[in-house]
């Protein structure tokens, strides 16, 4: 449901407020006198700060009508003074209409001047009822700044970073109880949809490190802040090298955010991250996140307790999984925390927008959006085979029925040698050295040949034996990983075998139905591990010694695997196709489908390819998680790889139809955006 604008906007002078409103019902201007003098502003102010100490304070009887008296009375006072005279008949009409309409009310607030600035316009009255506007409708701040961010087109799930300050030498928050509380809001609702992670780390380092890794959506952090008015700038506290507090001011997290293209929401769990004290009101670290790109920004106007805070923050992330817009989980979470806590906290979190735009993501369907189908031009047809490789210089070799493994350019498919064994069964998988002279290929015996493409003569044969036919060889082209049963053998260059690796302890029992067999190998980035997908559902992470470094764990089996130096994805039995960090940390996922039995990442471009066993293939930006493209091929896949330079990618089909497919329609795209 869409929800209804009505815009003020309140400009201060030296003697009276001029205030403005707008809306679908039309616009007004008044000139009123301001409802408090400076002095009385002052005083009226204190005594809200006051009650609102009051209302928390375990001495005080919840619900003391005494306390909160003056605070509904202020806000009254500035019902009184706003909402009057033409403006009351536009507030009237847009309400009256938004009812008609079923539309939800939305208040868009928009303040100009150092007095009207520091005003907790949260506690605004209604003018019809003996209660507040914001526990009824939205009231937001609106900044309206310079070409504000649009939605972001998102298909889940949605990516939420958090960070928990712990300074040694600040009182510990209670940050323990607020995860706990915003992790079960989304296991509760649509968890599927939503991924959550919080840093392990409080330094200005860690926070830099994964935010300009530019795929996070959501940041929240639990931390002090305040207002330095030395040097007139709100700033919030993490911790430095020493443990102690480090300030991170309002332009230095400016910085910090400059390269999270994606980054739609901030919520500040920090005292006084709203806060203001001067004309510019982008002094604040709230406000002048909004001016540094990020469309919403949730921040505290006042001190605000831990129970307080973290009943606000599980409540709001359970509206935002549940799917309701930022405003509405605004409004809700403040109702939670008046009738959980019956305190004034509910107004002290703010919600402030770059301009009266409330939707800040863009919810898109792959399964119903329409996706284009790439150009594609046929490179070969080398009859029925069972693997296509991608190696060096965009040379593809793939592994034929009848024996042979053809080796061809990939950009324009030229043949280039052909490699016939004497005497083995076929091959069954091939994989390149760095060096484009060498590729190795398994055969259905479980020999591994490497063959020296000059000569086209084997120039090592191993004997691993078995019904295996993974194989890798590591980046500097110095090992060869095979998996054997239940372990993974590695080779030198001389074929001598240089390490045994079980990948089970004695200790791990698989499940029942989940028996101890080995899926596709790669080597982790530095060649020094090797990751394995197993039968029971994870992916190991093996160092030289065998021991497990780095688990990913999956309800199923993981058919295929792809790697980049920053990324590991899988598909798994299960359906989904998974992105993970190499710390183990799940980055995203897709949605149920067929599982991918082949995967790809490019190396030039933030894309990867999956394709199912029917020969769909579609490919996702790794920035927005979005569907590019999408083909079917003629027939199952045997592989797939995206060529070096941008040149499209290239897919092998078990007929033996290789084709490349360019992608002209997200290279445009993606080079307009930067």
């Amino acid at each position: 449901m869409k929800g209804l604008p009505f815009r003020l906007e309140i400009i201060e002078t030296d003697t009276s407020w001029i205030v403005t409103c707008s809306s679908e019902c039309g616009e007004a201007i008044i000139r009123v006198p301001p409802p408090y003098s400076e002095s009385e502003l002052q005083k009226a102010l204190a005594d809200v700060a006051i009650s609102l100490t009051k209302s928390y304070s375990p001495s005080i009887t919840r619900g003391d009508a005494s306390t909160e008296r003056p605070v509904l009375e202020f806000g009254k006072r500035l019902a009184h003074t706003l909402l009057r005279d033409e403006i009351s008949i536009q507030f009237d009409r847009c309400r009256n209409l938004a009812k008609s309409q079923e539309k939800s009310l939305r208040i868009l607030l928009r303040t100009n001047g150092p007095r009207v600035d520091r005003i907790p316009w949260e506690y605004l009255a209604d003018p019809s009822r003996d209660d507040y506007l914001a526990l009824r409708v939205p009231v937001v701040r609106y900044l309206r700044v310079m070409n504000p961010p649009p939605p972001l087109p998102l298909t889940p799930p949605l990516r939420v970073l958090g960070i928990s300050a712990r300074p040694s030498d600040l009182p510990q928050l209670d940050e323990k109880r607020e995860r706990e509380k915003i992790e079960r809001a989304f296991r509760q609702n649509n968890s599927a949809n939503v991924d959550v992670h919080w840093l392990a780390g409080d330094r200005w380092h860690d926070l830099a490190k994964e935010l300009r890794s530019g795929s996070w959506h959501v940041l929240h952090c639990v931390c002090h802040g305040g207002f330095d008015e030395e040097r007139n700038s709100g700033y919030i506290q993490l911790s430095g090298d020493d443990g102690a507090a480090r300030r991170l001011y309002a332009s230095d997290f400016d910085r910090l955010i400059t390269d999270s293209p994606n980054l739609r929401l901030i919520v500040l769990n920090a005292c006084e991250s709203a806060t203001s004290r001067s004309d510019d009101i982008f002094t604040s670290t709230a406000a002048n996140l909004v001016r540094a790109g990020v469309p919403a920004v949730v921040a505290m106007q006042y001190e605000i307790t831990d129970t307080a805070a973290f009943t606000f923050s599980s409540a709001f992330y359970e509206r935002i999984a549940e799917g309701s817009p930022v405003d509405k989980a605004m409004t809700l979470a403040r109702e939670e925390v008046k009738m959980t806590l019956g305190s004034l906290e509910w107004a002290t979190p703010v919600l402030i927008l770059a301009s009266d735009q409330t939707r800040i993501f863009s919810l898109r369907n792959s399964e119903t959006t329409p996706i284009p189908r790439p150009p594609a031009k046929r490179l070969a047809e080398v009859g029925p085979c069972s693997h296509v490789a991608l190696g060096p210089s965009n040379l593809l070799a793939t592994a034929c029925v009848d024996g042979v493994v053809r080796i061809f350019d990939g950009t324009d498919g030229r043949p280039v040698c052909q490699c016939m064994p004497v005497q083995r069964e076929e091959p069954v998988r091939v994989a390149w050295s760095p060096w484009r002279r060498h590729v190795a290929s398994r055969h259905r015996d479980g020999t591994v040949i490497v063959w020296d493409l000059q000569t086209r003569a084997p120039v090592l044969v191993i004997g691993a034996g078995g019904q295996d036919d993974s194989l890798a060889f590591s980046a500097d082209g110095r090992w060869l990983a095979l998996t054997a049963g239940d372990h993974v053998h590695v080779y030198d260059v001389r074929g001598a075998r240089v390490r045994d690796l079980p990948v089970w302890s004695r200790k791990e029992v698989c499940r029942p139905g989940q028996p101890r067999t080995l899926g596709p190998i790669v080597f982790a980035p530095g060649d020094r591990h090797v990751v394995v997908a197993c039968g029971d559902g994870l992916v190991r992470q093996l160092n030289v010694q065998g021991k497990v470094v780095t688990r990913w764990p999956h309800p199923l089996p993981v058919s295929s695997l792809a790697v980049t130096a920053d990324r590991l994805a899988t598909g798994c039995l299960d359906g989904r196709v998974r992105l993970w960090s190499w710390e183990g940390r799940p980055l995203q996922h897709t949605d149920p489908g067929r599982h991918a039995a082949h995967l790809a990442l490019s190396a030039d471009l933030p894309l990867l390819a999956m394709a199912d066993d029917e020969g769909n293939v579609v490919i996702r930006d790794l920035v927005g998680w979005n569907a590019t493209t999408a083909t079917r091929l003629t027939s199952p896949p045997a592989g797939l790889a995206f060529l070096d330079s941008r040149g499209g990618l290239v897919t092998g089909t078990r007929a033996g139809v290789v084709e490349r497919w360019s992608l002209p329609e997200w290279t445009a795209a993606e080079g307009s955006a930067s």
